[in-house]
Order: structure tokens, then sequence, then C-alpha cells
């Protein structure tokens, strides 16, 4: 539907963080660690009181601040005081600084990229943050059009096929391209790309992440007004459409009222609004001054990271939910044990209803939970874990009575006959002549005596060694 710019909001200045997620190699997480500090990342560390200013782009985020945003149980897990702690979140970040240039059919524009984020977390999942500052004087549909169009990791459709970046003489057709060429040189190879069947780099085969997960800070002029139309457009990343017209993705304005009251948190209606989609989670405001510079650093602290939480939730959900699907219940009798292992852990060390105690918070979370079907998605994995706990008892049940059996049959032989034929002979020094005067029916009941020690031991070596095995796997998978 196309719109006349002048419809919509002035912007004065407009921020993005676009997030990528990607799976990291079992054996390598650790030294994909130190990988990224030898290419210059450092680790975020909330008693590093230098970091509050460095990454984001003239604006800081208050490190006490952060910390007391959260519940206390939480702070381990989102703010590790070391970077060895492989049950947190570990981010590394880097600030770039990086001059670079969008150009596509409808657009050309100058951006900085004044940071970037690589977060390590538990079930090998990876996160990749941009930081990105737009300049002044670009258009509310140029904004949109630039984070709709940039998050395109691989570009497939007709009008986005003329996107380029352009960065130090070097010009790039693909956003991809882009990070891991430019930015992130050398990490592909600890990308786990053996087990997915996509068409995309590093997408993961559970989760549609062919597009980046964008977080944008737009800051209004005084005088512009958010109509419900406008907050549309915001949340869907609406920018414009294939002839260059301003775009609204909707026309039937109860739709609109409806993704209204789903989508957007009003609660300083006039002045300041929040949307949360499933592309965008943007905060829209024409407060100046010290609440403008406020109202940035939570986008890049406190709100960013409980974005990032239920972001991370609906990635390992869905991870576990695949894993459920491929897994061959009756045969892969350990790949079962350990998905229930990993759902356990999730639930018991990961996934918290609440986050924060503070009222803003908790009703951001709560929507934030709601767009992104957190809660249904819990239900079926929960679900997946007592079907898997009862298949895995039926399993069990039955190789443990056929196990019985068989050293029943090994037991009453060597009971009955055992004792009364042969343990006599063990007493004193054995000798073969003795031996090789057995009866048939001796010999029987020897090598059942026998076999029988030798099948216990090797029974015994077997347990130890698949319980080391298996607890090895489970810290591997998880950790």
């Amino acid at each position: 539907m196309e719109k006349k710019e002048a419809d919509f909001p002035k912007v004065n200045k407009a921020k993005f963080q676009f997030i990528f997620p990607f799976m990291i190699k079992e054996n390598q997480i650790e030294e994909f660690a130190n990988k990224l500090m030898e290419m210059e990342f450092y680790f975020f560390d909330l008693n590093n009181t230098k970091q509050q200013h460095a990454y984001y782009g003239g604006s800081s985020v208050s490190h006490r601040s952060l910390e007391r945003f959260f519940l206390p149980n939480l702070e381990p897990i989102l703010f590790p005081q070391t970077y060895k702690r492989r049950e947190s979140f570990r981010r590394f970040s880097k600030r770039t600084n990086l001059a670079c240039k969008f150009s596509s059919k409808h657009l050309a524009t100058d951006f900085i990229i004044d940071s970037i984020d690589v977060f390590i977390c538990p079930f090998h999942i990876g996160l990749i943050n941009i930081r990105v500052t737009m300049p002044e004087g670009l258009s509310y549909s140029d904004v949109l059009h630039f984070g709709d169009t940039f998050r395109v990791l691989e570009q497939i459709l007709n009008d986005e096929e003329s996107a380029k970046i352009g960065c130090k003489e070097k010009t790039y057709r693909e956003v991809e391209d882009f990070i891991f060429n430019e930015m992130l040189q050398g990490m592909r190879h600890y990308i786990d790309e053996n087990k997915i069947q996509a068409t995309y780099f590093g997408s993961l085969p559970f989760f549609v992440d062919e597009r980046m997960y964008v977080i944008g800070q737009l800051s209004l002029t005084e005088d512009s007004e958010i109509s419900k139309k406008s907050l549309y457009r915001a949340g869907e990343l609406n920018g414009y459409d294939s002839s260059g017209n301003s775009y609204l993705g909707a026309l039937n304005l109860d739709y609109i009222e409806r993704y209204y009251k789903l989508h957007v948190y009003d609660r300083w209606g006039e002045e300041t609004y929040y949307i949360i989609s499933e592309n965008h989670f943007v905060c829209l405001t024409k407060a100046s001054g010290s609440i403008q510079k406020e109202l940035i650093s939570q986008m890049y602290g406190q709100l960013f990271y409980s974005m990032l939480l239920c972001y991370y939730y609906k990635i390992v959900l869905l991870k576990l939910s695949h894993q459920h699907s491929v897994i061959d219940i009756e045969k892969d009798q350990s790949s079962t044990a350990l998905l229930i292992v990993m759902i356990a852990n999730f639930s018991a060390k990961f996934y918290f209803p609440e986050v924060n105690s503070t009222t803003t918070g908790k009703e951001i979370f709560q929507m934030t939970k709601d767009i992104f079907q957190i809660e249904r998605l819990y239900q079926d994995v929960k679900e997946t874990l007592y079907d898997l706990y009862q298949s895995q008892d039926k399993l069990s049940g039955k190789r443990q009575n056929a196990l019985l059996q068989i050293l029943t049959i090994y037991t009453v032989i060597s009971g009955i006959f055992g004792m009364n034929l042969v343990i006599e002979d063990g007493k004193g020094n054995f000798s073969w002549n003795k031996f090789m005067s057995y009866t048939p029916s001796e010999f029987f009941v020897f090598f059942v005596t026998m076999s029988g020690l030798v099948i216990s031991l090797i029974l015994g070596v077997f347990f130890l060694q698949s319980w080391i095995k298996e607890h090895k796997r489970r810290n591997n998978k998880i950790f």
C-alpha cells in the first residue's frame, strides 16, 4: 500500500542491533573462545567499568543498573565473572567503529558499525550481535528499509539483489560475506554445518534464521505524530515497496488495531512506544535530553538482555523439539537418555518464568514471551520429556527382563550343579589331570560357571565405560 512519507514520523537518530544465531562445533567451543580473544575480542565483565562506554557508539550502559535489573539467580548466567564458566552466556565484544556504505535500489547511505559481540551460550548456541548507527537526515522509510534489507544474510528475492555493502574499498553483495570476511575472519571453521541440511550458511535446521533478528532505537522529532500505522510499519520493518514508495503492509484498519493490542507496549503513549514482533523489537520515542539517553542505554543494556534471553529460549526449545523428531527411540537409547538430560538441565538451570522485579521489565518480558510463543514451546518440550521417560522405562524394562533371564539361567545351573560337582575341585591345588577326567556333564557345568564369571566381568567393565563416556557426552552436548 503506497503512503506518502509526510504521513509518517521524522527520524533524528537511528540505532540498530542485528542478531544472528548459529551452532558451534561440539569439541571446539573453548578453542573458539580463545580464538575470539586472539582476534582482540574482550570478555564482557560487569566489574570492568571501562566497558560501560566502549561499545555503544557514543552511548553508555551502566553496569550497576544492568546487574540490578535482573533477579540474583540470573546474574551468574547472564554476567559470568570469568570466560571459563561454560554454564553461562559468555559475551566477547570488540569495538570496530567501521565506516561502511549501503546501497540498494531505493537507498544509498553511509552507516557505522560501532561494535560486534559474539555470545557463546549453553547447548552449543552462538549469537552474533552487530551494533549499527545510522546517519542523521534519513527518512522513516529509509531507516526501516535499511533494517529490513541489512538483516537478510543471503539475498534471494529480486528486490534484494541490488543491495550492496561497501567497506575499505571492498564491495559485498551478501551481508553474510561482509560479516564473515570483514569482521569475523576465520570464524566459519567453528560453525557446525555437518548436521545441517539447509540452504543458508550457518542456518539452524530447526530455526528460520536466514534473516537476522533486529533490535532498533528510533529517536523521532518532537513534532512527529506516531500513529498506529507508523507503529505497524516499525514492527514489521515495512520500508519501501518495489516501486520505491513508502510501504504499509496492511490494508485492514481492524487488523492494524489488533496488531497494536498484541505487539505494542504503550505505557508512555504519545511519547514512547515499544513494538515487539517476530522480526523486530524497537523503541520509538520523541523524548529528548537525559530521557532519550536513558532509553538508548536501556535498549543496549537491560532490554537487550531481556530480549536476548527470550530469543535464546526460543532457539533452544526448537532445538530440543527438533532432536526429539530425528532420534529413533527404540534403536538409539543413548541419544534418548541424552535428550532427557538436556531437557531436564534446561528446565532446571536456564528457564526462568520471570527475570526481573520491575513492572516495565516484567511486562515487556511477558509480551516478548507471548510473541515468541515461549510457553507453548516449553509445554511441548515438557510433554516430550514425559513421553521420553515413558518410552525409556518400557524399553529399559524389556532389556532388564532379558538380561535377568539370561543371568538367572546361569545362576540356577551353576548353583545347582557347580556347587555339587565342581566346587570341591577348586579347593587346594587344581590339577590338569583332574580337569581332563571330567564327564560331559561336569564339563558343561564348568563352562557355565566360568562363562558366567567372564560375562559378569565384561558387563561390569562395559557399564563403567558407558557411564564415563555418557557423562562426558552429556557435558559436551550441553556446555
